[in-house]
């Protein structure tokens, strides 16, 4: 080796022996085990040489004060505070092929050498008859692993093969230089270890058992073995890995299992044929800032009792769902992530999971957003689930779980089906294409304090779905607040419905259920429609301002109960037929106007135009050959039809056909 140059010397010419030592482009510091700092600028002034020193410890090279900083002889005279008893191994550019397993139960440091910009990259350790690298216990301080890709390769040849493996265990070097050991080939690794028999998973990497935690940091994975991750962590192993990639393999890319954890810091999964992590076994690992996308199938995956925590990740692009919850006990904590662009859906919780997702963006999914289903109870806080393709959440088939201060907007709204029920309280539910909260088939969710607004409808409830709406703010949607229809039976009390731009409440076509203690006002139709073989309880409301009726009843149901309301200020009034207990309502203030009208001899279409549809007598005229579908209002057929063969057909909703000049014959009193 060329002796060091003296004191004197230049910068350029420590610089080309440093270079030609280690191959790096930019001088690395190594402060203390386990830290190797890569110097960014090294043009420094004189102050600051000593910045990159370890801490509390004497310079060993004496400089003048006012003297050039020299960052390459520094990094070349760097020692460690443990010196010569450092195990320090330079792996150096190139592909090195290993037969075996490197096996390392000491706290050994491995490290890239190269002169490229992408070190991992040009410095590859690869083999294809076993594992390539496992960490195991016995180290007293924990290994580290640096700037090197770490590939196992499919010997189709050889797979079943047990392979050696080798115990890296490197005796102190006899004159530790400032940088350590370097190993120039794979060669040097093997001198310095004992090798011992055992079978392996073939996978790139294992880290395996209890107090295991080596630091590994800017290195590549990969592995074309289809039945087994990229990297394994098991048995109470806990590593620190961050800046790492696990790209490209032919099974999965890490999988965290047996009580397990570990921390993992700004790491890349990607374009894995399975799931890109997968935790199991009470396994509880830590995830920061972390990309998870285009896996094959599902993005993280927590399964059989796993955990885990997952912090202001990406997660994207994925085959099926970007998380999927599975098995009871499965509970992890999903927070600050984006959840993106899956083409099944976003989140997937089924058979009993749990989990808590909490402050994450979930948009743009191509089917659900969140899909709780299976008696899972999971809790969704604090959400922002946006634009996609079909619903924000769906909950059935017994799902469960309190989803609680969300938005939710532009997809088309939150489903509970098939015996789903749970928890929707505090959501701001708005601009979805379809209904804002949709119940049916048995389900029978608790739906508190939201606000449901600018949906199609905003709430439907139809199928013989249940559930309770407590103190809601149901406003400004498309066509009905709240609809119930076909055997529902749900309860609606203490909200506040108003601004629809047709009806308030909506029930028809069997629809049953208790409507009280309501405010119910300022809808563009009436304010309670009761169509249709419905039978509800309407009581204790507030029906004001409605630009139709207050309360409509035109369904031939034989249980309608509509008692002690207040009805007043509506355009015209409460109306009904066939209402089994109407007592004690205060029916005041109304403007009356259809009553007014025939009171007066005016056409109800006056009233009423193509815009509304007020309860009134409905008539056919036999003479002009009117159908049943032709209403004809009580003072047309008094005027215009004034002699005619006449038939009462029933007190229901329309507007006048006659007025409207839908018949043969011209309405006398719209001329007049």
């Amino acid at each position: 080796m060329t002796s060091p140059p003296q004191e004197e010397d230049d910068v350029e010419e420590w610089r080309v022996l440093y270079q030609e030592t280690f191959g790096y482009r930019r001088p690395l510091f190594h402060p203390e085990h386990a830290v190797f700092q890569f110097q960014p600028d090294p043009k420094f002034p004189g102050h600051q040489r000593n910045n990159n020193r370890k801490r509390g410890e004497e310079n060993d090279v004496e400089e003048e004060d006012d003297g050039e900083w020299n960052p390459w002889k520094e990094s070349f005279l760097d020692e460690n505070p443990e010196g010569h008893h450092e195990k320090l191994i330079f792996l150096h550019e190139g592909t090195h092929n290993v037969n075996h397993t490197i096996r390392i139960g000491t706290d050994v440091q491995i490290i890239g050498a190269s002169s490229s910009e992408d070190i991992a990259a040009s410095v590859i350790l690869t083999g294809r008859h076993a594992t390539i690298l496992e960490f195991q216990e016995g180290a007293p301080r924990s290994p580290y692993l640096g700037w090197i890709t770490v590939k196992y390769e499919v010997d189709t040849e050889h797979e079943a093969e047990v392979a050696l493996i080798m115990e890296v265990d490197a005796p102190p070097p006899p004159e530790p230089n400032s940088s350590g050991a370097v190993a120039d080939n794979d060669d040097d690794l093997e001198k310095v270890n004992e090798i011992e028999s055992d079978q392996t998973t073939n996978c790139a990497m294992v880290v395996t058992g209890r107090g295991v935690e080596p630091i590994i940091e800017s290195c590549h994975f990969q592995s074309g073995n289809a039945d087994h991750h990229t990297v394994v962590v098991k048995d109470h192993a806990a590593p620190k890995i961050k800046n790492s990639t696990f790209n490209g393999g032919s099974g999965g890319g890490i999988i965290i299992t047996h009580q397990a954890a570990g921390y993992y810091d700004t790491c890349e999964f990607a374009h894995n044929l399975r799931s890109g992590i997968r935790v199991q076994f009470q396994a509880n690992p830590y995830f920061y800032k972390c990309a998870v996308h285009h896996q094959g199938e599902v993005g993280v995956f927590i399964l059989d009792d796993g955990h885990g925590h997952f912090q202001n990740c990406d997660i994207f692009s994925n085959a099926k769902f970007g998380v999927e919850l599975k098995s009871p006990n499965a509970n992890p904590t999903i927070t600050e992530c984006e959840i993106h662009h899956g083409d099944l859906g976003g989140i997937c919780v089924h058979e009993e999971a749990t989990g808590q997702f909490l402050k994450n963006r979930v948009h743009n999914n191509a089917y659900l957003a969140v899909w709780i289903c299976g008696g899972a109870n999971p809790i969704v806080r604090q959400n922002e689930i946006f634009d996609g393709k079909h619903g924000g959440i769906l909950v059935h088939r017994y799902g469960k779980g309190l989803i609680e201060d969300n938005e939710i907007y532009g997809n088309a709204g939150v489903y509970f089906y098939d015996n789903g029920s749970g928890i929707l309280e505090g959501n701001e539910i708005n601009g979805n294409t379809l209904t804002g909260v949709q119940i049916r088939t048995g389900a029978n969710p608790r739906i508190i304090k939201n606000r449901i607004w600018n949906n199609d409808n905003g709430v439907l409830i139809h199928e013989g779905g249940a559930g309770c709406l407590e103190e809601n703010t149901v406003f400004d949607n498309t066509t009905t607040n709240v609809f119930i229809q076909t055997e529902a039976t749900p309860t609606v009390r203490k909200n506040k419905i108003f601004g629809s731009r047709e009806t308030g409440i909506l029930i028809t076509d069997g629809g049953k259920g208790t409507i009280e203690d309501n405010e119910i006002f300022d809808n563009g139709q009436a304010g309670v429609m009761i169509l249709s073989e419905a039978s509800p309880v309407i009581q204790l409301n507030r029906v004001h301002g409605n630009r139709s009726a207050g309360i409509e009843v035109s369904s031939k149901g034989e249980c309608v109960v509509i008692r002690e309301n207040r009805v007043f200020r509506n355009r015209f009034g409460a109306s009904g037929s066939n209402v089994a207990d109407s007592s004690l309502n205060q029916v005041y203030d109304n403007l009356d106007r259809v009553s007014k009208a025939i009171d007066r001899g005016h056409c109800l279409f006056s009233v009423s135009g193509k815009e509304f549809y007020p309860m009134h007598n409905f008539y056919r005229c036999i003479t002009c050959n009117s159908s049943e579908r032709n209403g004809i209002c009580q003072s047309c057929i008094k005027v215009c039809h004034k002699g005619h063969t006449v038939m009462f057909l029933r007190c229901d909703r329309f507007y006048c056909d006659c007025g409207a000049d839908h018949l043969e014959r011209s309405c006398c009193l719209r001329q007049s």
